[in-house]
């Protein structure tokens, strides 16, 4: 269990919705400048005004600083990600060859999504992972629509989208990623959008055999430095 997974979690998600037009991240300030105004009218005794303050901004500054890390933590690990053998004779030999064009691999995906002018930053947004003819690689997120604290907001539902061809790449790693109860196997690369910005992709698995595919896929024909590469044995 990730207890730092699990408040990133739920601080991505209240940043995610509103109540009103305050995110819900920010309605506990609304509590503490509450207990502030009865504490001044005499309604609440100094010591417990004192403590609910102190908690509502604590809670608030916790949700700013997941905010500022992009509401999710990637370790990079040097160990193997190579499966146990039980795995390999239980896993069907579809899932141990080479990513096959158009083939589409589930994934969770962490980035910066588009879809014509529009543009989100989704974290840990259910995916598909594939590599087209032309090598060119895309990531396809659905966002659903809203229900409380589930799903995607409305403006944010539909069809998202993050494409960029191998030379683009300039970093790859392998890891996990911390966002909920348990941390998952996970690739994490950076690549340069035609603007010159570096963005970064984080790609979360079900299982180790899908990660150690889409691995070598991604370092095929990518143009990277062996420094900025941490491979799987």
């Amino acid at each position: 269990m990730s207890l730092i997974g699990v408040v990133l979690k739920l601080s991505y998600q209240l940043c995610r919705h509103r109540l009103g037009p305050l995110r819900l991240n920010l309605v506990p300030l609304l509590f503490a400048l509450a207990s502030g105004l009865i504490w001044r009218a005499g309604g609440l005794p100094g010591e417990q005004a004192v403590l609910i303050i102190v908690l509502c901004l604590a809670l608030v500054l916790v949700s700013l600083l997941a905010k500022r890390q992009g509401f999710i933590i990637f370790r990079r690990s040097r160990r193997t990600l190579s499966p146990s053998p039980d795995h390999l004779e239980r896993s069907t030999e579809r899932s141990r060859r080479r990513l096959v064009p158009d083939e589409k691999v589930a994934v969770r995906a962490t980035g910066l999504f588009e879809v014509r002018d529009e543009r989100r930053y989704f974290v840990e947004a259910t995916a598909d992972f594939a590599t087209m003819e032309t090598r060119e690689h895309i990531v396809m997120a659905r966002m659903l629509d809203s229900h409380f604290l589930v799903g995607a907001p409305k403006d944010d539902a539909g069809w998202w989208y993050v494409f960029f061809k191998p030379h683009m790449i300039s970093e790859i790693g392998v890891g996990e990623v911390h966002f909920g109860l348990r941390a998952r196997p996970a690739i994490k690369l950076r690549y340069r959008t035609s603007e010159g910005k570096v963005e970064p992709v984080y790609l979360s698995f079900d299982d180790l055999l899908q990660t150690q595919r889409v691995f070598e896929d991604l370092r095929r024909d990518a143009k990277v430095k062996p420094e900025s590469m941490n491979q799987p044995v």
